[in-house]
């Protein structure tokens, strides 16, 4: 039968190729056209099954990232957690270079921490509840970081005066020693007094040298730790955030 509605016709040729979705659409829309009425309703509204097929394959592909990320996460998750406790045994937490030390490398390692929790709460975005708690564990780890910053300036000072204090009470002794060998008859016989003042001004160099090495070593742990732990604790706090806002569905 030919088709004498002529005005709803499609104007570019059917391909001729058969069997594809889109060809069945422009056929079954010609048919419908052929009735001499417009068509109220898209082929969408008319068959929601072939559209729904179409997108299966992006859902499916969407669904499997999300448990791709899950197990990465995870697997982060557990290895910055053995490494911190490896890292803490064991536990002296009074002790001030024990706890400059830990915070420090629990820094150095604090990206990985950051990278699974984001995997997780990408892997878990479609369960509100389980987002949430990735949330809150976000924002408490967030803040206890930025305290840490806190803390590691504190002992940073605290090491820096206690290694100054060393290298001066050290530098002391051999001084006193040196002003003892001046006066002793027994070692100045042995000395002369070019070679105690040689050995005096070695001994103030050394100490010179000694100091400003602790102070810039010192300076830079502290820099870098507190560095590490206020970007990673803010992008924490703003992971939380985010987890916490409400969820709108694809």
């Amino acid at each position: 039968m030919v088709c004498q509605n002529t005005k709803y016709l499609p104007q570019q040729d059917v391909p001729k190729s058969s069997g594809t979705s889109d060809n069945t659409e422009n056929l079954m829309l010609d048919s419908f056209a052929c009735l001499g009425d417009p068509l109220p309703y898209s082929f969408s509204d008319i068959f929601p099954s072939m559209t729904t097929l179409k997108s299966a394959p992006a859902v499916a592909s969407s669904l499997s990232a999300m448990a791709l990320c899950r197990l990465t996460g995870i697997a982060c998750l557990a290895g910055f957690v053995v490494d911190t406790l490896v890292l803490g045994f064991p536990a002296n937490p009074g002790d001030l270079a024990w706890r400059a030390s830990f915070l420090q490398q629990v820094g150095d390692r604090s990206i990985i921490l950051l990278f699974g929790m984001a995997l997780l709460m990408y892997g878990f975005m479609e369960s509100r509840a389980w987002r949430k708690r990735f949330a809150i564990v976000s924002l408490a780890i967030g803040i206890a970081f930025q305290l840490s910053c806190v803390m590691v300036i504190k002992d940073s000072s605290a090491l820096q005066k206690q290694a100054l204090g060393r290298i001066g009470d050290q530098a002391t002794q051999i001084e006193t020693r040196i002003a003892e060998a001046r006066t002793n008859p027994e070692l100045a016989a042995k000395l002369t007094p070019e070679q105690i003042e040689s050995a005096a001004k070695q001994l103030s160099a050394q100490a010179a040298t000694l100091e400003k090495n602790a102070k810039t070593g010192i300076f830079r742990a502290g820099l870098s730790s507190v560095g590490n732990l206020f970007i990673v604790g803010l992008s924490l706090l703003a992971l939380g955030r985010y987890g916490l806002r409400p969820h709108k569905a694809r």
